[in-house]
């Protein structure tokens, strides 16, 4: 009887035990998906992009964050700063704004930089255009001796912030979206966004592909300058004839950040092809990132040139 008696208890006790593990698991899970929240990350199933550092560590930032990074660290080579300058300039922005672009701050503090009017930044409207607060940070930056300096050292030299010690942190995250603008590794940017018939640019009619093609050749042109090479459009394409490999990825990369604003749907460079379609988002299987072009080629069809960047509009929803 006892013997029976025991048993119960025992089964009762792990019973009890398996509830509370389970509890704890969900109170977990919670927390982590409200952190993200708070933080500003996107959870899985939400819009997101993933940059891959040397060492294997994955970063993810939103598609904003993403789009905001690529105007921090293209303005770096567009002016023929290191990828140090640019490496400071995203740690600066994630810190200040976590690189989006605020209209809001401390008293009267302003967009990616937190930069303000009353300090002589400039205007409000004029520091909420990221291109315009972004070249003021590197012209207060090419005054610093930043190269003998930290990164915090550095960004604080500019920014003369209250909160000095938070700069260091984003150190790495930095680094990999630097690598990935200036295109120092192929295929570190991955991003998962909603159908390009859900983008504003493509929604209501907004822009034809050709349209959103010349935009992208005007973007890649304004945010770069004349670092790439040949920048032109084709129909339905952006087309870059890249000065090298490093000028190519930095233009690929910067295509898969901007698609979202542009309504991008492919983008081909050196045998490899991210397509928009393909990057579905799911909870148990790594989204497929950049894949063979070859494999991806419909047949009959000659696969894009490996020496261009070729950067597709086109949509299922455009008209022949």
């Amino acid at each position: 009887m006892s013997s029976t008696s025991s048993g119960r208890r025992r089964h009762a006790a792990l019973h009890l035990i398996l509830i509370i593990v389970l509890i704890c698991a969900l109170i977990a899970a919670a927390l982590y998906v409200g952190f993200n929240l708070i933080a500003g990350k996107p959870t899985v199933g939400d819009p997101r992009c993933t940059v891959v550092a040397a060492d294997g560590t994955k970063h993810t930032f939103t598609p904003e964050q993403t789009l905001n990074a690529s105007i921090v660290s293209a303005e770096a080579l567009a002016r023929d700063l290191d990828d140090r300058a640019s490496v400071i300039a995203l740690a600066t922005a994630q810190q200040e704004s976590e690189l989006v672009n605020i209209d809001y701050g401390d008293r009267d503090s302003v967009g990616l930089f937190q930069q303000r009017p009353s300090q002589g930044w400039g205007t409000v409207e004029e520091i909420m255009d990221p291109h315009y607060s972004t070249v003021a940070f590197y012209n207060h930056l090419v005054h610093v001796d930043y190269h003998s300096m930290s990164v915090t050292q550095a960004a604080q030299a500019v920014q003369q912030s209250g909160v000095p010690d938070g700069y260091a942190k984003h150190e790495g995250s930095s680094t990999a979206l630097t690598d990935a603008f200036h295109g120092t590794q192929p295929a570190l940017l991955n991003c998962v966004l909603d159908p390009v018939e859900k983008s504003p640019s493509t929604s209501n009619g907004a822009a034809s592909a050709e349209q959103r093609a010349d935009s992208t050749t005007v973007g890649l042109q304004r945010d770069y300058g004349d670092t790439l090479g040949e920048v032109r459009a084709e129909g339905e394409s952006a087309v870059v004839e890249p000065e090298n490999s490093e000028a190519g990825w930095a233009a690929a990369h910067w295509a898969v950040a901007n698609a979202e604003r542009l309504g991008i749907t492919r983008v081909s460079y050196e045998g490899q092809t991210w397509d928009r379609e393909h990057q579905t988002s799911t909870r148990f299987s790594p989204v497929r990132g950049w894949e063979s072009a070859a494999e991806l080629t419909d047949e009959g069809q000659a696969a894009p040139p490996s020496t261009q960047v070729v950067i597709s509009t086109a949509t299922s929803q455009d008209p022949a």
